[in-house]
């Protein structure tokens, strides 16, 4: 079942059928053989849900926004994912269709999410009853060159923690860079389908966004500048094109892509949740309570990811972990899994820093090459291990890694 979904995946990426068909065949593949439930309404665009961590851990490190749970996640929770050799994939393979199909098919949707900001010059601002809130309009007579409209803007933010900006791009590029100040500094371009086609930044209370429809437009990129501490919420969504955000502090981060690259750097916050299809996922020194990161077809590349629970998944593509050093807490909990292809952590060695390691690979090697390690198991495909030093060590590691298919690594 799950090949016949990514075979239709596949002829909707070639344009043998449209996303009405993926979309109607997606749904008689996935038809269960009981009446389901009905499904409840998808939330809106501009509603936030915070992303789901690896531990169940949130805390209150005085970022914007951040906040605390009473759910947690065991390591045992997660070692139960040993007990079983046979690995199913199949859920993870009908979510990731699920989500590449919905991204794809919604581009007829409503897109009302993005940026922020009444440009300095050139626009006009409308104020709401009661002067609550003011709401600010893109300038009447964007530049235009080649069939491509280009809006420059500049918003000043002021401090708060309830800010948030959303960002949505279509069949363009998006990059947000954060920087030392206190006002956005945005171009957008984009083409239209039919002349006249409203797009305009609005800044509705604490709220920053772009607001458009996507019937309307064929692209929408956004290059950016924000205030990397100014926002307690971000979000980033694009398809057909690269996402790039960098050196911004937030309570939650979610950046979503598909059918593109998608790289982060420099982010601190709470919460990240990070989600890609067809495309290239590069991590590169972020810190965090929690953070999911999800992959389809595509490297995941993560590299110093200071991040005390940890959920990092993939299919079809290889994975690779590197980090020099845990630094910001005392206890990590990762979980760490691919299919059908390889599996690499290099980790760091220190006299205060005790590993417990538990790793699967169904039809593949497993080399774990930690310095003072002991052996709990060690079989072919299924080995666990435990630093000698573990219970008296300062910082604790432990790490539940899986593959299939392929080898898993661990330096």
């Amino acid at each position: 079942m799950d090949n016949d979904k990514l075979q239709i995946l596949k002829m909707l990426e070639a344009g043998q059928i449209t996303a009405d068909e993926a979309a109607r065949r997606l749904q008689g593949v996935s038809a269960p053989v009981a009446p389901p439930a009905p499904a409840a309404p998808p939330p809106p665009s501009h509603t936030y849900t915070p992303p789901p961590s690896a531990s169940g851990y949130a805390s209150n490190n005085g970022r914007p926004g951040s906040h605390s749970s009473s759910s947690s996640t065991t390591f045992d929770d997660i070692s139960r994912k040993f007990e079983s050799f046979a690995k199913d994939m199949a859920p993870k393979v009908q979510k990731f269709a699920e989500s590449a199909a919905s991204a794809i098919a919604g581009v007829a949707d409503k897109v009302s999410d993005a940026l922020t900001a009444p440009p300095s010059s050139g626009g006009h601002t409308h104020v709401h009853s009661g002067g609550q809130s003011a709401r600010t309009h893109a300038p009447a007579k964007p530049v235009s060159a080649g069939g491509v409209s280009v809006i420059n803007i500049e918003q000043l933010v002021e401090p708060g923690s309830h800010n948030e900006l959303s960002l949505a791009g279509l069949n363009g590029d998006i990059r947000i860079k954060g920087y030392n100040g206190d006002k956005i500094t945005a171009r957008i371009s984009y083409k239209t389908k039919r002349a006249g086609a409203p797009i305009e930044f609005v800044k509705l209370g604490s709220k920053f966004y772009l607001s458009y429809e996507a019937d309307d437009f064929n692209q929408v990129s956004i290059d950016a500048y924000v205030p990397e501490r100014a926002f307690s919420v971000i979000k980033v969504d694009g398809i057909n094109g690269a996402v790039d955000c960098s050196s911004l502090t937030a309570g939650d981060v979610r950046v979503v892509n598909t059918n593109g690259t998608l790289a982060v750097s420099g982010l601190d916050a709470n919460s990240i949740f990070i989600e890609n299809a067809n495309g290239k996922v590069s991590i590169n020194k972020i810190s965090a309570e929690s953070a999911a990161i999800e992959n389809i077809n595509g490297l995941i590349d993560c590299t110093e990811p200071d991040v005390k629970n940890l959920k990092l998944t993939n299919f079809n593509s290889p994975v690779s972990v590197v980090i020099s050093n845990f630094a910001r807490h005392n206890d990590y909990m990762w979980s760490v899994e691919t299919g059908n292809a390889k599996l690499t952590m290099n980790l760091p060695t220190m006299p205060n820093l005790g590993y417990h390691v538990k790793a699967k690979s169904a039809m593949g090697s497993i080399k774990l090459g930690l310095t003072g390690m002991q052996f709990l198991l060690n079989e072919p495909s299924l080995a666990e291990a435990k630093s000698v030093s573990f219970d008296a060590a300062v910082k604790k590691v432990k790490i539940a890694a899986e593959t299939s298919n392929a080898a898993l690594v661990i330096n």
